[in-house]
């Protein structure tokens, strides 16, 4: 039996610690956007002009850039693991959830929708505090993330026809590149934290990521060309021994994370198409299982149709019989 003063003692921490954990995690998935545009699209956007001279003054300050960012988040690391441990280590043992703490100290963001057991399982969310996960949560969050995140994904039109249509300009114009960049970022943040969130709440996880395949290849996407331009920051810095064999192997290295950037526009423009007709695996299993109720009333009224027939052919039976 858990004593009642110490059980309200962890209710208040916990309650105290979420929203800045929460702030701290949205923080950290921002500069992993951050950093994803840095080394990923910045390179892609310069390519041209910097193999063409083998100068990289813009790359320069986004690695520069870049590496603060590396060093800002190897800085909050540590803070999801005391979180985990100060979870873990003063709430009542039956509450202790090892596998998620753990699985949140490798992967920072997904602090977002940690469940509280100390709280009955709940989540907390802005605005709405601590929530239930239950179905009515499920329907209430996508009914939050619809519409906004049809906008995020429409965000790509103008960047796709801004960069095809006047790549001179964007070449020429520092604000105009900026703006392009920003907007592939927030894409990918509002991605990643809309999949982040949603799979949180999900009581088959595995099921969700199947069911929402083309969310985690457009979040993935970016990731592994960022893995990439780690070899080209390196051979960036090494190009001063072997300038022109360096060079060579960055430009690879450059159209490979271009060709990852092309294909995680094209999902983008998927996904444009999936959530404007509707034929999202969630949506199909709202209509069924309206069908369902529907079915399930229908059922219902010739079970008591039936009832009502047998009833009244016994009373005719029982009529019939002699006295």
């Amino acid at each position: 039996m858990i004593d009642p003063t110490t059980k309200r003692i962890h209710h208040n921490l916990v309650d105290a610690i979420s929203p800045p954990m929460f702030a701290i995690s949205l923080l950290f998935l921002a500069m992993i956007a951050t950093l994803i545009v840095l080394w990923v699209d910045v390179p892609r956007v310069d390519q041209p002009s910097e193999l063409a001279t083998g100068v990289q003054p813009t790359d320069s300050l986004a690695n520069s850039i870049g590496q603060a960012l590396v060093y800002g988040c190897l800085l909050l690391w540590p803070v999801f693991w005391i979180d985990f441990a100060v979870a873990r280590l003063l709430c009542p043992p039956e509450y202790r959830r090892w596998r998620d703490g753990f699985l949140v100290c490798l992967i920072p963001p997904l602090r977002l929708g940690a469940r509280n057991p100390e709280i009955d399982s709940k989540i907390w969310l802005p605005v709405w505090t601590w929530c239930e996960v239950d179905d009515n949560l499920r329907k209430r969050l996508r009914k939050a993330f619809g519409g906004p995140m049809i906008m995020i994904a429409l965000m790509i039109l103008p960047i796709l026809l801004v960069e095809f249509t006047m790549q001179g300009r964007v070449a020429s114009t520092f604000w105009l590149r900026v703006l392009l960049h920003v907007g592939t970022g927030t894409i990918w943040f509002a991605f990643a934290f809309e999949f982040i969130v949603m799979y949180s709440v999900a009581d088959k996880k595995i099921a969700y990521c199947k069911d929402h395949w083309l969310d985690l290849v457009i979040i993935l996407l970016p990731l592994v060309s960022f893995l990439r331009s780690l070899r080209a920051i390196r051979a960036m810095r090494l190009a001063k021994l072997a300038k022109v064999q360096q060079l060579s192997r960055m430009g690879r290295i450059y159209r490979l994370r271009g060709l990852a950037v092309k294909a995680f526009r094209a999902m983008l423009l998927f996904e444009i198409v999936y959530r404007l007709t509707g034929v999202t695996p969630q949506k199909r299993l709202d209509r069924l299982q309206l069908l369902l109720e529907e079915k399930q009333v229908e059922v219902e009224e010739i079970r008591e149709q039936i009832e009502a027939l047998e009833t009244l052919i016994m009373r005719q039976e029982s009529d019939a019989e002699p006295g």
